[in-house]
C-alpha cells in the first residue's frame, strides 16, 4: 500500500510539473494580449482627437500620396482602437493579432525608412503633439515595435491553439 501511495504522489507531482508550463503559456498570452491591447488603445487616442495633425505627420514620412494621408489619418486610429479593445477584452484575438502584426510590420518599415533617410520627424506613435524625433528616438521606436510584434505573434499563436 505504501508503494501505491508513493507512486500516486509521484504521478501527481509529475502531472503538476506538466501543467506548470501550460500555465506560463496562458500567463504569457494574457500578458502579451493586455500589453499590445493597451499600447494600441493609448496610441490611438491623440490621433483620434486630432486627425489633421496626424495627417501632417504621415505626410512627413513621404511614403504615401497626400490625398491618401487624410484617409489614413481618419481611419487608422479607429482601427488601432478596435484592435486594442479586441485584444484587451479578448474578443476575436486571432483577428486582432493578425491586424496588429500587419500594422506593426508597416510601422517598422516606415520608421526604418525614416531612420535610413535620416529624417528627424515626429513618429506619430503615441502623440501628435510630440516634437521631432532624433535618429536614436526612431531606432528606439523600431525596437519597441519589434517587441510589440513578438507579443502579437504570441497572441496569434496561442489564439490559434485555443
Amino acid at each position: 500500500m505504501k508503494v501505491d501511495g508513493q507512486s500516486g504522489r509521484r504521478r501527481k507531482e509529475t502531472m503538476n510539473k506538466i501543467k506548470l508550463p501550460l500555465n506560463y503559456i496562458v500567463d504569457i498570452y494574457d500578458f502579451s494580449r493586455l500589453v499590445v491591447g493597451l499600447v494600441f488603445i493609448f496610441a490611438s487616442l491623440s490621433k483620434i482627437s486630432d486627425p489633421a495633425a496626424f495627417s501632417n505627420i504621415i505626410d512627413n514620412y513621404h511614403v504615401t500620396p497626400v490625398y491618401f494621408n487624410n484617409l489614413i489619418a481618419l481611419f487608422l486610429p479607429w482601427i488601432e482602437l478596435f484592435i486594442g479593445l479586441g485584444l484587451l477584452l479578448d474578443i476575436y484575438p486571432e483577428t486582432c493579432s493578425n491586424l496588429s502584426i500587419i500594422l506593426l510590420l508597416w510601422f517598422i518599415f516606415i520608421l526604418s525608412l525614416a531612420y535610413y533617410r535620416g529624417i528627424n520627424i515626429n513618429c506619430g506613435c503615441f502623440s501628435v503633439d510630440q516634437g521631432a524625433s532624433s535618429s536614436s528616438d526612431i531606432l528606439k521606436r523600431i525596437i519597441e515595435d519589434i517587441v510589440f510584434l513578438v507579443l502579437s505573434f504570441i497572441v496569434k499563436i496561442r489564439s490559434e491553439i485555443k
